[in-house]
């Protein structure tokens, strides 16, 4: 499997990287969360756009990402417009969704930026594009919080977001059974032992699904996305204990 470098920090190799979703709804609280973030063990953080009461504001959003580059300092920022659908907070129109990706590939201001791939094609294409143009990654992603969909669901979709030309593939679905968990444990093997394959994150929601959210190391999942305070969906563990779980496995 391959790996992607941001600044120092290398994704795909060895210990998951740990991420932190931001989901507060002002400026003033998401730089607030982001320095109390900072001091815990992270590696990147995620600014969740959709939950941001100013997301109509172009001029709004840039300064705030400006303000978060700075806190972060060399650490990755990813941008995530989750869409309702997918379990966001907001359901943008196209013709808008495009536009802030742009605006802020453009700003570089962001790492990455997260595109779900059931949008429509004409949506995808130009953004990954253009954020590659201006040396942004793309994670591309698609979301179940209802069920695991069969392993050739699931190993289609990565094919598609790699045919689209994302830099890391994820998905994120709801385990109901132990079954569900070898479904998502098998799909994240046989594509780490493909020799050119790109980094992906795989993630089981809810309590069951825990053990895929610490298991990425062994069973070739990249990043995993912790809490400090507030999370962003079901079954993310705290930082702290995340990070010394990881340790432990690492060793």
């Amino acid at each position: 499997m391959r790996t992607v470098k941001i600044n120092e920090l290398e994704i795909g190799a060895g210990k998951p990287k740990i991420a932190v979703p931001l989901i507060e709804a002002t400026t003033e609280a998401l730089i607030n969360t982001a320095k109390q973030v900072c001091q815990e063990p992270i590696d990147m953080i995620e600014w969740r756009l959709d939950f941001f009461t100013n997301i109509h504001s172009i001029e709004a959003i840039l300064k705030t990402a400006r303000q978060l580059r700075r806190i972060l300092d060399n650490r990755p920022l990813l941008v995530t417009l989750r869409a309702k659908d997918e379990g966001g907070n907001y359901q943008p129109q196209i013709a808008e969704y495009t536009n802030i990706y742009q605006e802020l590939i453009k700003s570089h201001l962001v790492d990455l930026i997260d595109i779900e791939v059931l949008q429509p094609t004409t949506v995808i294409r130009p953004l990954v594009q253009l954020a590659h143009e201006e040396q942004v990654k793309i994670i591309m992603s698609n979301h179940d919080f209802c069920k695991t969909p069969p392993a050739t669901v699931l190993q289609a979709r990565i094919e598609k977001m790699t045919n689209y030309g994302a830099d890391i593939a994820k998905f994120a679905v709801m385990p109901q059974s132990r079954e569900d968990l070898l479904t998502i444990l098998n799909v994240s093997i046989q594509h780490a032992n493909l020799a050119d394959g790109i980094p992906l994150v795989a993630i089981g929601m809810g309590h069951q699904g825990k053990i895929i959210r610490i298991g990425g190391e062994i069973f070739g999942s990249c990043i995993s996305f912790g809490a400090v305070g507030k999370s962003s969906a079901p079954g993310q563990i705290a930082v702290a204990k995340l990070n010394e779980i990881l340790d432990i496995l690492h060793e």
